[in-house]
């Protein structure tokens, strides 16, 4: 009687120390998981609130204990984790409700398939014939390393997040930077024009008086003031002309030559930043492509118009980049050349086919006969002056 007294004590204690283990590893577990998940929302947010999220971890821990104690069902612990993830996201880190959503889906998605893969495995586990220790480190061990896989997924979503968040930044400060010259050269502009009636009188007085020289002195610098003001590119878009003509200067500069024939139709609506987003990426991988061109091969084509009620708009410049593999082998003369796939494009491009897709169009870009081909088509509605403007552009 005593031996087998003893026998259920030594069992009961062996039980009680599984169970405590389990519920240590079981909390470890949750908290490492818990910890990369406030993370995850901190990097979608682009902040750090370190005590919110220590708090957060905190509540975590507590509940999961909680949970583990009660033996409360699959159901209510997502219901809390659930919970928890909105509380964070729009207590702490100030998401919207609906921007909630998508990085709460991301995390619950990856907890769903591990406690579902977690489970499979073990049923399948138990069927199989082995002494207790040896299942509680199985299942130590699964945990472990479905933990480590979630926590990675979500670091690895994460940093593809922040580096396209990146990329639209720059490209929005790069639209802004040229935006802004747009909106001082109007001033200046604004400011010239208010006293243009001014200067004619000076001018008129000169001539009045035969002072033809100080007449003539005074006009030539009103030209250079009016030459400086110009966009000296006309395209029917302040926005364009002046990035375009920043544009050719530098592509100058540099010793390429560059030629524009480009016309934008006011009946047609476009945004003025997503037009600088094509222009601006398009023209700056030109130039730095013609870099690597002789000084005598260096040129850039830009090409614009309107069909109907498509914007068609093709970007060449001078190629030649030896250290790439061939795309494709061109025609029977045996150039090298081909279409990029979409895995070969740069932050630019990446940027222009966004833009370009946002108006329900196309982007091709190839290299062929050593030129760098870029053709877009954008689909524009119409604008609200469209109808006033259309029978003047008749």
């Amino acid at each position: 009687m005593r031996y087998s007294e003893k026998r259920g004590d030594r069992m009961g204690g062996a039980e009680s120390f599984h169970a405590g283990l389990f519920y240590m590893w079981w909390m470890f577990i949750n908290g490492f998981l818990s910890f990369f998940e406030m993370r995850f929302l901190q990097d979608m947010a682009g902040a750090r609130r370190r005590i919110s999220a220590a708090v957060c971890l905190f509540a975590s821990c507590a509940l999961t204990f909680l949970t583990i104690y009660l033996q409360s069902s699959e159901l209510c612990r997502m219901l809390l984790h659930t919970g928890l993830i909105f509380c964070f996201s729009v207590f702490a880190m100030k998401f919207k409700v609906f921007e909630a959503v998508a990085p709460a889906a991301v995390i619950l998605t990856l907890y769903a398939f591990m406690e579902g893969f977690q489970n499979v495995l073990m049923s399948r586990l138990v069927e199989k014939s082995m002494s207790e220790q040896m299942g509680i480190a199985v299942q130590f061990a699964v945990t472990g390393v479905l933990a480590v896989l979630t926590a990675g997924s979500l670091c690895f979503i994460a940093k593809k997040s922040a580096s396209m968040r990146k990329e639209r930044e720059s490209s929005y400060r790069h639209v802004l930077d040229n935006l802004d010259e747009v909106k001082r050269r109007n001033e200046r502009y604004l400011a010239f024009q208010h006293d243009i009636d001014n200067h004619l009188l000076v001018v008129q007085g000169l001539v009045r008086e035969k002072r033809y020289e100080e007449a003539e002195e005074y006009y030539g610098n009103l030209k250079v003031r009016s030459d400086s003001l110009a966009a000296g590119i006309h395209t029917g878009n302040l926005a364009a002309d002046v990035l375009l003509k920043e544009k050719a200067g530098l592509a100058e500069s540099k010793g390429i030559k560059v030629s524009c024939d480009v016309h934008f139709s006011r009946k047609f609506f476009i945004e003025d930043a997503d037009l600088c987003t094509i222009l601006a990426n398009g023209m700056d991988n030109a130039i730095q492509a013609c870099m690597k061109e002789s000084q005598e091969k260096r040129e850039i084509t830009v090409k614009a118009g309107m069909k109907h009620q498509f914007l068609i708009l093709n970007m060449t410049n001078t190629y030649n980049a030896p250290e790439l593999k061939p795309l494709a082998v061109g025609g029977a003369d045996g150039s090298v050349g081909g279409l990029l796939q979409e895995s070969d494009y740069g932050v630019g491009l990446r940027n222009i086919k966004r833009t370009v897709e946002k108006y329900g169009g196309t982007m091709r870009a190839e290299r062929k006969q050593g030129k760098f081909c870029l053709r877009m088509m954008l689909c524009l509605e119409p604008s609200a002056k469209g109808a006033s403007l259309s029978d003047k552009e008749k």
